[in-house]
Formats: C-alpha cells, sequence, structure tokens
C-alpha cells in the first residue's frame, strides 16, 4: 500500500500501468510522479538509448490528433539535454474552469521519446487516469503542479524526465486535463449507520484461526465515499497521518469480492507502514483510529489504485478489513 512517490515523475501520476505493472499492497500505490519516472525509466518501447544533445524542452511542438481523440503528435528537432530534474511547460492552459486545489483531475497520458518525439506508450490517453490535484501528487514533475493550479479544464502540461532522473533513455510525458471533480470524502458515523442499516456495507465473519473473510453485499453499488465501519473499539493510541501503524489486513475488490492481498497469508501475519506512505483510503480511514481496533474500510478506486486497469483485481472500489495491532 505504499506509495510510489518520488522518482521521477514522482509525482504522482503517471500512469501508465501497462508499462510499469501494479503491486496490490496497500502500500503501494499510484502517483502521478511515481508512474511517470518508472514508465520512463521501464517502458519497452523505450529501450533503445539515444545521447541526450542541446535540444530544450519550449522547442519542443505538440499537435492535436483527431480533435483529441488520439494522442497529440510531438515533433522534437534535436534530441533534448540532460539534466538534474525533471522540468515542465506549459502547452495549452486549457478554456474551462479553474483548476482547483484537492480536485480530482481527470488526466489523459501519453509518453514519448526526447530524442525524436516517437510515441512510446499512449494507453494512458484512451484510459483517463484520476488524480487530486496536491503538490505531492505532482512532486518530482518540474512546475507541473504549479502550471496546473494556474490552468483550467483543457490544460496540457509536458514534463521531461532527462537520463540523469530516469535512469534510462530522456522521456516525454503529455498531460491533458480532461474534466474535474469533487474527490470522495469520508462518510460520517451517520452516513455508516444507515448504509449499514440498509444492508449496503460488506459483512465480515472470522475463522477460528483468526483469519477473516468479507462478504460483498448483493446487488448494491459500492457507496461514492469513503466508509470506515468500526467493528472493534481498541482502547490504544489513536492513529494520526505522521503515525506508523502495524496491521493484519485482508483486501478483496468490490466487483467480484476476490481476495487480492492478505497478510493472514504470510508470517508474520502483520506487516508495518507509514500512513503517509499507504493508499489514501488508508491514510484517510486510519487517521483517528485507535491501536486494537478492527475496522472495514470501503475504499472508491480514487482513493485506492487509481490506474488499476478493468480486468485487474484492484481496479474499482475496495474493501479492506484492518486489525490495527500498534500505532507508533
Amino acid at each position: 500500500m505504499r506509495k510510489l512517490s518520488a522518482a521521477v515523475l514522482a509525482g504522482v501520476l503517471l500512469l501508465s500501468v501497462s508499462a510499469c505493472g501494479q503491486s496490490s499492497s496497500p502500500s503501494e500505490s499510484s502517483n502521478a510522479s511515481s508512474s511517470a519516472s518508472n514508465n520512463a525509466a521501464q517502458s519497452p518501447s523505450a529501450s533503445a538509448s539515444v545521447a541526450p544533445g542541446k535540444g530544450k524542452l519550449a522547442d519542443v511542438k505538440v499537435e492535436s490528433q483527431d480533435g483529441g481523440a488520439k494522442a497529440p503528435k510531438v515533433s522534437v528537432t534535436e534530441s533534448l539535454e540532460d539534466g538534474e530534474a525533471a522540468t515542465a511547460r506549459s502547452v495549452s492552459g486549457g478554456e474551462g474552469e479553474a483548476l482547483k486545489e484537492g480536485n480530482a483531475l481527470k488526466l489523459k497520458l501519453a509518453y514519448y521519446s526526447s530524442a525524436d518525439g516517437s510515441l512510446q506508450d499512449d494507453s494512458g490517453w484512451s484510459a483517463p487516469q484520476s488524480v487530486e490535484l496536491t503538490e505531492n501528487n505532482f512532486s518530482g514533475l518540474g512546475d507541473a503542479y504549479k502550471l496546473l493550479k494556474a490552468g483550467k479544464v483543457g490544460t496540457e502540461v509536458l514534463v521531461y524526465a532527462p537520463p540523469a532522473v530516469s535512469k534510462s533513455t530522456g522521456m516525454l510525458m503529455l498531460m491533458h486535463v480532461e474534466s474535474q471533480s469533487v474527490p470522495p470524502k469520508k462518510a460520517s458515523a451517520d452516513e455508516v449507520a444507515k448504509l449499514k442499516a440498509d444492508g449496503a456495507l460488506p459483512t465480515v465473519t472470522f475463522a477460528k484461526d483468526g483469519k477473516p473473510s468479507i462478504t460483498i453485499p448483493k446487488g448494491k453499488d459500492a457507496p461514492a465515499d469513503l466508509i470506515v465501519e468500526v467493528l472493534k473499539e481498541g482502547k490504544g493510541k489513536a492513529a494520526t497521518t505522521a503515525s506508523t501503524v502495524t496491521a493484519k489486513y485482508l483486501g478483496v475488490n468490490w466487483a467480484k469480492g476476490e481476495k487480492f492481498d492478505s497478510s493472514y497469508d504470510r508470517t508474520p501475519d502483520t506487516s508495518e507502514f507509514p500512513l503517509t506512505g499507504v493508499i489514501a483510503g488508508w491514510t484517510k480511514g486510519l487517521t483517528g483510529v485507535k491501536e486494537g481496533s478492527t475496522v472495514v474500510l470501503t475504499i472508491p478506486q480514487s482513493m485506492a489504485y487509481p490506474t488499476a486497469a478493468e480486468g485487474e483485481k484492484t481496479h474499482g472500489p475496495l474493501v479492506f478489513v484492518v486489525e490495527l495491532t500498534k500505532v507508533s
């Protein structure tokens, strides 16, 4: 469940899961920057190494194709120069409503070679990803955060990860903001109680060996917001966003109730995570929960693994039962 933050595109977002794969552990979430940097380094189509030249990011030309339906054409007249950090520039400021800090941006993503502008991966263009507009989510992407924050719906930002940063061939990443929305919130205790009374929440049972199982309610859509249902109230220290927690957990998807991760299947059966380095649903869901508590987290996709593609077990809303054994 840890964030892959940092790295070059650490930031967040980026996404192109097709090239870099995705872990289901709650300690391995995706953010733009991390995704991008991983993509730049691992994309099989960008394996050929080309020496950096003297080209500038400002000279890269971006041309729309098919009214935006296809990833734009990128023209590089000379291989871009190397550098010690990723850089970004605005391609278009957009013409829609102003982008707001904290809103969920629906981003189209495409990756290109910084040597000749050839398209490396456009899977993120046809399958946009949702990423909250926060500085942390775009860290490591040059001025991308500032440019997006000052932009509007329709904004396009081009990011360059030089070889020294990507640890591979240079890579260009183009982000297009298709829309924005208010992200899910944490449901109140009254809202959780109503959903439970309506039979709209998962149920959990524990076997004699202590291992849990989760049953998804039939015919019910997943809640739009983050749901924290307390099965057992602990008496220990309450977790904060800065806490490191030790927990036992089981995770299943809402769509089919399929298990994708479980600490109960390992020895030891507990895992330790800093709440600053886990998926948003864990950070927000476990903040305030006391040591010794057992909770069920029902997490919208945008707060879990936004980049998980359809067909992957971590796609869509997820449900975790978490036994919080230690808070430090």
